[in-house]
């Protein structure tokens, strides 16, 4: 992150929907959970994914609500992180918070210290309440896969799809089960390109009643902005989430070239057509 910004208060709208500074943010933290040398807090037997995505959604449920400096944002994201972890300050699990939270502070070069990111992760829990027990896309992700089935190649698109969304800002105005749900049906397009899955009879109405969206409001407008995204996305080397889903062990999507973009109402025939017999 551009640690020279000008010291100037971000109004709600920019928050928002000021793509370009969220997404290098996001990008910035997915680099750090990914990152090598890694305390056992943050790279042990926690989903990374399920951490990357609270994380996230800490980050825009806090700015939602709160003021912050353009300097303090890598500062709020390593805090949000912290607060994902669950770890409290406390005599059971105080080496793990003290480990993650100096090696938080370290990633940021300088730009804060491990108490700074223990005080801001407070400030987050405290803000955030309940709210820190929301669902995000990935929790409903692996909720409608197990619905419908899935390969671990087709977990990997799925997640690489939920991904892109979550970073993009145009995409604050799906929720994150529409985001899982269209990921869910984009997922299973991919068959010629080696993306198997599971055959499931009638999984679009098990998708469809699980997920307990509007199709025509809901899910294909967000399956059409997904499948948009995803072409336009393809070869952007500069993303860290195409990077990261060119590895071996993601099976390599991110390589894999979109299908041609598709508006909703192809979405709203193809999970209509049929139902009973898909």
């Amino acid at each position: 992150l551009e640690m020279d910004l000008p010291r100037q208060r971000l109004s709600a709208w920019e928050r928002l929907a000021n793509g370009r500074m969220r997404a290098v943010l996001f990008d910035w933290i997915s680099q750090v959970h990914t990152g090598g040398h890694a305390p056992v807090a943050l790279d042990g037997d926690m989903d990374p994914q399920d951490l990357l995505f609270r994380t996230f959604s800490y980050i825009d449920a806090y700015y939602s609500a709160h003021s912050v400096w353009r300097s303090e944002l890598q500062l709020t994201g390593v805090a949000c992180t912290l607060a994902a972890t669950g770890l409290q300050d406390g005599e059971e699990q105080g080496e793990d918070h003290a480990e993650l939270s100096a090696w938080l502070a370290f990633v940021t070069e300088g730009a804060c210290t491990a108490d700074d990111v223990c005080d801001a992760a407070l400030r987050v829990q405290k803000a955030l309440g309940f709210k820190m027990h929301k669902p995000t896309a990935y929790t409903f992700l692996r909720r409608y896969l197990r619905k419908t089935g899935w390969t671990q190649e087709s977990f990997s698109l799925a997640n690489y799809l939920i991904e892109l969304a979550v970073v993009d800002a145009n995409f604050c105005k799906f929720r994150p089960q529409a985001i899982a749900a269209a990921a869910t049906v984009l997922s299973r397009q991919y068959l010629a390109q080696g993306i198997g899955f599971q055959q499931i009879p009638c999984w679009k109405a098990k998708l469809l009643r699980a997920a307990q969206l509007d199709l025509r409001q809901e899910l294909a407008p967000c399956a059409a902005a997904m499948s948009h995204l995803h072409a336009a996305e393809h070869g952007r080397t500069h993303r860290f989430v195409n990077k990261k889903y060119e590895w071996q062990r993601l099976h390599v999507v991110s390589k894999l070239q979109p299908n041609a973009p598709a508006d909703a109402a192809y979405f709203v025939n193809y999970l209509e057509d049929d139902m009973v017999a898909s």
